[in-house]
This record gives structure tokens, sequence and C-alpha cells, in this order.
């Protein structure tokens, strides 16, 4: 087997091998990137690779992805990669050469791109993962210390019980324009450096960030005001728009309740479905929903105003995801609303002769920023 840095010219064959790993939990999907495999890292940032693992007949055994971009962490910007992707076949000569090359493919990395710090984000109801990687049986192997750096959760809005309100239904909401952008730039860089990993810490780095990021355009921002016309909050709602569909193949006797119960809901108003199976469609029809972007709001009551205005903005099929830290209280799903979570971990990872940094201290409680499209 070799291993060797994909080109554009693989992408078709990637998108069929990643469509072979399908995502457990309470619905087992198939994550599709049929038009370009390389498009979600272009989003995140233009500097990223991609390893896969071939045997001598060309096929693809193992792959993974390495997006590299500058954030804000410890109080000064840092240039990271981020580990996406991982998925290495069940072949054991696959796992074994994969072992091998791990912590090699992470210093080259580093030296290519000049990440100083590789982070990747885990389901933590990925026990398989969780197993290999995070508490693995043999230490033999030469792979890299996963240390946990922060939790998350992955929240998904469906819809609202018949006795919800509006805690703010006067907030003054408007979506951005050229009049008030210097306003909402200086508003979320400000909050934006009051947390690790972001993306945007000055105008510069907001604005290269909105000028890669397709299909989101300032207009698209929703953002609210106070009596004072200063900016209280804001959220950037956006659709991937098949760039990467999540099909759902089947789902667990949980997942498939709580779908019935959405279906009885949307009867009377209340919720949006889930699609339905390619377990019974035979059709690979993907999951809609909205992700909630650049969500950042100075209290819970406001929080759930602007996430009232998202709602009633999506389509009648659309319903919401966005990411909230643990330690990030007023994003916490509103009682009154009809929501799921996933829980996530984002985990440095070291060599095991490398000493940690300081910023990975118990000390350290800023909460990070984990823009949901990036998560999954």
């Amino acid at each position: 087997m070799r291993l060797e840095i994909a080109k554009p010219e693989d992408s078709k064959a990637l998108v069929e091998f990643y469509k072979s790993f399908p995502l457990n939990g309470p619905v087992e999907i198939r994550i599709d990137r049929e038009r370009d495999f390389f498009a979600p890292y272009s989003v995140q940032s233009d500097q990223h690779l991609t390893y896969q693992l071939k045997t001598d007949e060309n096929k693809i055994e193992g792959m993974a992805s390495f997006v590299v971009r500058d954030v804000w962490l410890d109080g000064k910007v840092s240039t990271v990669a981020f580990g996406r992707d991982l998925r290495i076949s069940s072949n054991r000569r696959a796992i074994l050469e994969w072992s091998q090359h791990f912590l090699p493919v992470m210093n080259e990395v580093s030296q290519t791109l000049g990440n100083k710090y590789l982070f990747s984000v885990m389901s933590m109801a990925d026990v398989q993962a969780l197993n290999a990687f995070v508490r693995p049986r043999s230490m033999k192997r030469p792979l890299p210390n996963y240390h946990l750096f922060r939790r998350f959760n992955m929240v998904s809005v469906h819809g609202r019980l018949p006795w919800a309100s509006n805690p703010l239904p006067h907030l003054r909401l408007r979506r951005g324009s050229a009049q008030n952008v210097d306003a909402l730039i200086y508003y979320i860089t400000q909050k934006s450096r009051q947390r690790d990993l972001a993306t945007t810490w000055d105008e510069t780095s907001f604005m290269e960030k909105l000028e890669r990021w397709k299909g989101l355009k300032l207009e698209d921002f929703i953002i609210a005001f106070d009596k004072n016309e200063n900016i209280v909050g804001c959220v950037a709602p956006w659709s991937a728009g098949g760039m990467q569909e999540f099909i759902p193949m089947q789902y667990s006797l949980r997942g498939h309740n709580f779908r019935q119960f959405l279906k009885f809901g949307k009867m009377l108003g209340w919720t949006r479905t889930l699609t339905k199976p390619y377990s019974r469609l035979k059709i690979e029809a993907g999951l809609n929903f909205k992700y909630l972007n650049f969500l950042f709001a100075d209290n819970g009551d406001i929080f759930e105003s602007l996430l009232w205005k998202a709602f009633d903005d999506a389509k009648e099929n659309e319903f919401l995801v966005y990411t909230q830290t643990r330690t990030e209280f007023i994003y916490r799903r509103p009682r009154n609303w009809i929501s799921a979570k996933m829980p996530f971990g984002v985990y440095l990872l070291i060599p095991p002769d490398a000493e940690v940094p300081s910023f990975m201290h118990p000390n350290n409680e800023k909460p990070a920023e984990i823009e949901p499209f990036f998560a999954l």
C-alpha cells in the first residue's frame, strides 16, 4: 500500500469511498458530497490536504483530511490544523499501515502548512472511534495522544410547543447591510475574542471568512438592536445547498419514535418533519436544515428571539442546527422548543514526546468556537 496526497481528479473516487462509512447514532446517516469532495474544506480554508491510502490496484483503503487556518487561541492569533474525515476500511493491513503513517503525516502537515497545533472533532456517541484513538487498548501503536479540549452539543431545533412565546416580541431585528456592517463586524470580533479557536478577530478576518463562505451573504445576517441602536445579538442562517448532504439510511427505535412524534406535531402546527429513511424510500433524500452561523447574543432572551426569527424565516420543511459549548449557558435549548442534541468533543492531538500547551490548563474555561458546518 502507498500513501499519497489526493488531487482534484480523485474527487469522484473519494466521494464513493466516503459514502461507504455511515455515521451511527439515533439516525444512521450517509454523507454525500457528489458535486465536489473538497468543497467543504474550501469554505473553511484555502489551505487543506487530503491523504489517501491506496493498494497497488489503486483501490482506496483509507483517507484523512487536514484543514489549516488562523484562529484566535490563548489570546493571540495561531495557525492550527483541523483533522477531518478520517476513514479507514476494515482491512487489517490498511489499519496497521495507517497507524504507521499517522505521526509522520502530522509532522508533514505541520512542516508543509505551518500549523502549530492539530485539533479534531469527535462524536461522543462514536464508541468505536473513542476506543480506537482516545483510549486505545494497546500502547504499542505509534499514535498521538488525544487530549479533550472542549465539549459541545450539536443542537437541532424542530418546532415549538403551543404555549411557547417570543420573550422579546418587540426586539428590533434587521438584516445585514452596508449601513450596519461596521457595527456588526465590531460586535462579532469582540464576542469572538472571548472564545478560543475563533476565526474572526478583526475586520480583515471577518471579510475573508465571509468571502470564502459560498452562498452566505451579508444580507443573510439577522441582527438584533436595543433601544439605543446598539447591537445585542446576531445570527447568519445558511444552507449547504447540495455541497454536503446528510442522507438518513435508517432510524433506531429512539430515532423512529422521535420522527413519528414530529409527524404528529406537524398536523397540529407544532413541528417540522424529518426525511424518510432510505430503507423505506429506496431514494437518497437528504435531511433539510439550516446551519446557524455567527451565533452571538448578550442574553438568553435575545438568543431565543433570534431563534424565533430564524425558524420562521426557514422553509416549511427545514429545521435549525447550531452548536452550544457546555459553558455557554445562554445558548442552551429553550424549554418550550422541541429539539434534540448530540454530544461532541474537541480534541487536541499531541505527539507522545511533546509537552501539553498552557491553554490546556483546567483554569482556561473560555468556550470554543465550532461552526456547525465544520463539526460534522
